[in-house]
């Protein structure tokens, strides 16, 4: 099969190997895998993982790429804080977090980096951009740097998060935050959260 025949009926950006052969039920499966890695090769295709294909010059979001690769997930953490504007240093991953187990996809279009939370937690995100609520991002940077950091003023100084602060809405923070169950997280946000209120 001819690459524009095989474009023209995919209709899909971003497709699975399974796709594919479901696409293509008359063509032998060893004959299109070999065709598959082919176009690879000649830079017809780009591999995003073992089995998961997207053709070069498509217009796929970042959402559309992530969804692919590991799902459920949603955009969280330092690149969501970032997006936001409540870290100021430059994010060059996409960091996302997922009830699964951690993963890390290094593909063209960029490094996506999956962390795991508590099933009960995962929520908070819009469904359609996968992107987290800046209340729920925080609450997740902070159980899964629960370990690093310290319910004082000097580590909230040095932090830098309090110079954003006022974007963040408390009451839903400690709202998300509850889903984790855990005494630590709660009083790392407290502590924080006075420190940001007197600063």
């Amino acid at each position: 099969m001819k690459l524009k025949e095989f474009r023209k009926k995919m209709q899909k950006s971003i497709f699975s190997t399974v796709e594919a052969r479901i696409l293509c039920f008359n063509e032998n499966p060893d004959v299109l895998n070999l065709q598959l890695h082919q176009w690879k090769n000649a830079g017809d295709l780009i591999s995003l993982k073992r089995g998961i294909y997207m053709f070069p010059d498509s217009k796929s979001s970042a959402s559309e790429i992530a969804r692919n690769l590991y799902s459920p997930s949603y955009f969280s953490l330092e690149y969501a804080l970032n997006f936001y504007g409540i870290i100021p240093e430059a994010v060059f991953e996409y960091t996302l977090v997922t009830p699964k187990a951690t993963r890390r996809f290094v593909t063209p279009p960029g490094v996506f980096n999956y962390q795991t939370i508590k099933k009960e937690a995962f929520c908070g995100f819009d469904p359609e951009t996968l992107m987290a609520e800046k209340e729920k991002a925080l609450v997740d940077y902070f159980y899964l740097h629960m370990a690093e950091m310290e319910p004082n003023d000097s580590f909230w100084r040095d932090s830098r998060l309090e110079a954003n602060a006022t974007k963040i809405d408390f009451k839903k923070t400690f709202s998300y935050a509850k889903l984790f169950r855990s005494a630590k997280l709660i009083s790392l946000l407290d502590s924080f959260y006075f420190y940001a209120k007197s600063h």
